[in-house]
């Protein structure tokens, strides 16, 4: 649905699903069904005036085709009267069916301060692994190999998008052989194939949601990937292992957001086009090429915003380019119960120090042994560093700046 009552234009997300399935608006209480229609308005006490109120057309709410599939929630982004029977005839840019049962990861989710087309272009760019991510899982300029070949397969369309080809950009992965399909207008499906027949799917998605900014779902299957498992992690529940390795894995993206940032920055201050703007000299930037030719031809050369002000590009400072809780926390549910249970925890300590420095007072007071006053002081000593270092992680799940020491994002080891 749109998000937006037809009484006062309060934002409908805001409110809940009422007994009947309905959707009231938390404002004044008014009720639409799933197709849109207006079911309630409280306030109309006549029955006469509510039903001619209810079918008026102003007290509907645009309402759009959707589909779940595959662990997503898919919208026809339309509202015209034929839209329902439209979507009807299109199958969304799912991954392969073959790769789903092999599946052990859950979607990820971030909306970042970077814009739809330097996002999807990042991801037609596989050679900047190598330099941009150094120090993360073997990547490293020194093992960083000239791409052999790279190119599109087939033709360039407005509906089916185009399919690229290209070889390794480093010595582990020099002799695989690499697809890349783009499926307007938001997939990137990656296939690796290696000289082991083994293989490795990137499925990401991008969706633009407000200018400057850009929704990425992603998720990465590979064939006989190593499972670590840790006993003792494996008995916290399971929200909390996965919001504990949600945050612990932004130093991949943080480096991304900074470099594709500064490339947005030096965009903005001249008025040219990516062709007088970019230089590409190498086979490497065929998909780079590829994807703004394809943007120019048939998109109008970026996204078009509906009733959205595009206002002049601003430089963001370091505490908004790596929010970690507006980047992707309020969006998780398993980080959001993740902090629900540290701040508990912490909550818990603070009172236990608490009132095990009380009693150790008393204790003292009324001249009980010394031992037993030393136990409980150091046990509320115990509390209070586990209160800090629990502190420490729940940072992790707001922000990537660091809160002790020099306030600064360490991208790579010094």
């Amino acid at each position: 649905m749109d998000d937006t009552c037809p009484h006062k234009l309060a934002q409908l997300s805001l409110g809940s699903i009422n007994e009947n399935g309905n959707l009231m608006c938390r404002h004044h209480g008014w009720c639409f069904d799933g197709a849109g229609k207006c079911t309630n308005i409280p306030m109309l006490s006549d029955e006469k005036a509510l039903i001619t109120a209810c079918n008026s057309e102003r007290s509907q709410v645009t309402t759009y085709p959707t589909q779940v599939l595959q662990g997503l929630l898919w919208i026809w982004a339309d509202n015209s009267p034929t839209a329902f029977e439209d979507s009807a005839s299109k199958q969304p840019a799912l991954m392969p069916e073959s790769q789903i049962d092999s599946s052990l990861s859950d979607w990820f989710m971030s909306e970042v301060p970077v814009d739809y087309i330097i996002s999807v272009e990042s991801s037609f760019d596989p050679s900047h692994a190598q330099f941009l991510h150094e120090g993360i899982a073997g990547f490293s300029p020194d093992r960083a190999i000239p791409i052999q070949y790279f190119g599109v397969m087939g033709e360039i369309s407005a509906d089916d998008g185009f399919t690229l080809k290209h070889s390794g950009y480093n010595i582990f992965n020099k002799d695989m052989d690499a697809t890349r399909k783009f499926t307007p207008p938001c997939s990137n499906t990656t296939i690796y194939k290696y000289s082991s027949d083994k293989s490795a799917l990137f499925q990401l998605y991008f969706i633009p949601t407000k200018p400057g900014y850009c929704k990425q779902i992603g998720k990465f299957i590979a064939d006989g990937l190593p499972q670590k498992r840790n006993f003792w992690f494996e008995l916290l529940p399971k929200y909390l292992q996965t919001g504990l390795k949600h945050s612990s894995s932004y130093k991949l993206s943080n480096q991304d957001l900074s470099m594709m940032h500064s490339q947005a920055v030096n965009e903005s201050v001249g008025n040219r086009t990516w062709q007088k703007s970019y230089f590409m000299p190498s086979v490497a930037d065929v998909g780079i090429v590829t994807f703004r030719k394809w943007l120019d031809e048939f998109a109008g050369g970026k996204p078009v915003w509906q009733g959205v002000a595009e206002a002049p590009f601003q430089e963001l400072n370091d505490e908004q380019l790596y929010d970690i809780w507006h980047r992707h926390t309020k969006h998780c549910p398993s980080c959001r119960q993740s902090l629900v249970l540290i701040n508990k925890v912490q909550s818990f300590c603070q009172n236990l120090t608490l009132g095990l420095t009380i009693l150790a007072l008393l204790l003292i007071v009324i001249n009980l042994p010394i031992n037993i006053v030393v136990i409980l002081v150091l046990f509320g000593i115990l509390s209070l560093i586990f209160n800090y270092k629990l502190d420490l992680i729940r940072e992790r799940f707001l922000s990537s700046i660091p809160k002790k020491g020099l306030p600064v994002v360490e991208l790579y080891k010094n």
